[in-house]
C-alpha cells in the first residue's frame, strides 16, 4: 500500500503482533451486550465462546475515530439483538484507526483488512459458513471490509454492505485496496455523504442513493444540526445517515423500497415510475442490479414506507 499512501511521520509500524487481537464477539441472544474476545489460531477462546457457525454471522468494520462499541457498531448490534440468533463479530480496530491522523488511519485499512481476512479463514477451518457470512463496514471500514473480503483465501463471504465508504485518499487506490464488486458474492453499498466524506461512484452489484446520496441530507441541515449543539453531528451528519438507515431496515426489512434509475434527477422528474424496485439495507434482494434511488424522512423512522 505504500505505492498510494506514503508513510507520514505520524504512521506507526504496523504487524500482525499489534493487531492480534482485535476480534471481539458478541453472539446474540447469548451474550447481546458483554463481548468476548477471539484470537486467531486461538482454539481455546473459539470453543468456550458462545460463537455458532449454524446461525448468521454479521462481522462489522467501525469508522474513523469510532470504538466498536459506539458509533455504528452499537446501533447495529442492537438492531441484530432484536431480530434474533446472529454472530456479530466486531474488528476493533480503535489503536490502529485513532484520531487525530486520519492519513495514518486510511493507510492501516490495508492491514486490518488483511488481518480479518486471516481471522475469517481461521473461522471458516473451523466451521463458519462463508454462504452465512455479512461483512458490514462504515466509511474507513468499509474500506477494510473490501480489503477483507478479497484477501481471504478460503472463497469469497456472501455479501458486503459499505455505509457511505471513506472518500478522501481512496479515489485514486487500485480496486484491491478498496471496496469494490469483486469483493464477495454480493456488494451492496448506501451513499449518503458521497463527494465529501463518502465515495460518489457506483462499486458495488447494487448501490443505494437516498435523497440523491449527498449532503445534507433530510434532518442534517445546518439549522439542524446547530441547535443540536454537538460539533460532530455538524460534520458528519450525512455521513452517519447510512448506518442509520442501515440500522432501521434490519429492524424492518421491509422498508425503503427503492428505485432503480439512470440518475437522481430522472428518478425527482419521475421517469422510473414503471423500474424495478427493491427494498435498501437488510432486507434487499441479492439479485438487484445498478443504482437505486429513493427519499426518506428527515427523523426516525426514517423510511417513508
Amino acid at each position: 500500500m505504500q505505492d498510494v499512501f506514503l508513510r507520514s511521520k505520524f504512521s506507526i509500524q504496523i504487524n500482525f503482533t499489534i493487531i492480534s487481537n482485535i476480534i471481539t464477539a458478541h453472539t446474540i441472544p447469548h451474550n447481546p451486550t458483554v463481548y468476548q474476545e477471539l484470537k486467531v489460531n486461538d482454539d481455546e477462546r473459539l470453543f468456550a465462546s458462545n460463537i455458532d457457525f449454524n446461525a448468521p454471522t454479521v462481522i462489522h468494520f467501525h469508522a474513523f475515530m469510532e470504538l466498536p462499541a459506539d458509533g455504528s457498531g452499537i446501533v447495529i448490534r442492537e438492531a441484530y439483538v432484536q431480530r434474533g440468533d446472529t454472530n456479530v463479530i466486531m474488528v476493533d480496530a480503535q489503536r490502529l484507526e485513532a484520531g487525530p491522523w486520519y492519513f495514518t488511519a486510511a493507510e492501516n485499512t490495508w492491514y486490518i483488512g488483511r488481518f480479518a481476512a486471516q481471522f475469517i479463514d481461521y473461522l471458516v477451518s473451523r466451521g463458519l459458513k462463508l454462504s452465512n457470512t455479512h461483512l458490514i463496514g462504515h466509511s474507513l471500514g468499509a474500506q477494510a471490509a473490501g480489503v477483507a473480503g478479497a484477501s481471504l483465501t478460503s472463497g469469497r463471504v456472501a455479501r458486503i454492505t459499505g455505509l457511505d465508504p471513506a472518500l478522501p485518499l481512496f479515489s485514486k487506490v487500485p480496486l484491491e485496496q478498496r471496496l469494490d464488486a469483486s469483493d464477495a458474492e454480493f456488494v451492496d453499498v448506501i451513499h449518503t455523504d458521497a463527494g465529501i466524506f463518502g465515495f460518489p461512484g457506483t462499486i458495488g452489484h447494487a448501490d443505494f442513493y437516498p435523497n440523491g446520496g449527498t449532503s445534507p441530507q433530510p434532518g442534517c441541515n445546518l439549522e439542524v444540526v446547530f441547535k443540536q449543539q454537538l460539533l460532530l453531528n455538524k460534520f458528519f451528519c450525512s455521513h452517519w445517515r447510512s448506518y442509520q438507515y442501515y440500522t432501521e431496515s434490519v429492524i424492518r426489512p421491509a422498508s425503503f423500497v427503492a428505485t432503480s434509475c439512470p440518475s437522481w434527477h430522472e428518478y425527482r422528474r419521475g421517469d422510473c415510475v414503471d423500474s424495478p424496485q427493491v427494498h435498501m439495507g437488510f432486507g434487499i434482494d441479492t439479485n438487484a442490479r445498478g443504482n437505486f434511488y429513493l427519499m426518506t424522512h428527515r427523523d426516525s423512522p426514517f423510511s417513508i414506507q
